[in-house]
């Protein structure tokens, strides 16, 4: 079974997540309340260029911190996705709704 490696980082007006790993079901547990608690009071980029598996659980985890943060007057950003990644938030039929950038510059 894959792992979720975590590396947070304070940017000036964002709090930066690099995922590594495998974001589903078993891994998404104690990332989620962090999330969900961080869309509440920032603007979050998640880094998702080292994801190796999106699975349906972490994909709603994702819709659902999107929505909290827009709810808060935040923004989520995605970050250079891999190509599991991008496949899966694709899948969605949101992804033109989503937040993706390239840069930490482009946070707002």
């Amino acid at each position: 079974m894959e792992q979720l490696g975590i590396v947070e980082k304070d940017g000036a007006n964002y709090k930066l997540y690099e995922l590594v790993g495998a974001l589903n079901a078993y891994t998404i547990g104690e990332f989620q309340t962090k999330l969900y608690e961080d869309v509440a009071k920032n603007n979050v980029v998640l880094d998702m260029s080292n994801l190796i598996e999106l699975d349906p659980s972490g994909i709603g985890v994702l819709m659902a911190a999107f929505n909290d943060a827009e709810d808060s007057g935040h923004k989520l950003y995605f970050l250079t996705m891999s190509s599991e990644s991008e496949r899966a938030i694709a899948s969605t039929g949101f992804k033109s709704v989503f937040y993706l950038i390239n840069s930490v510059t482009e946070v707002a």
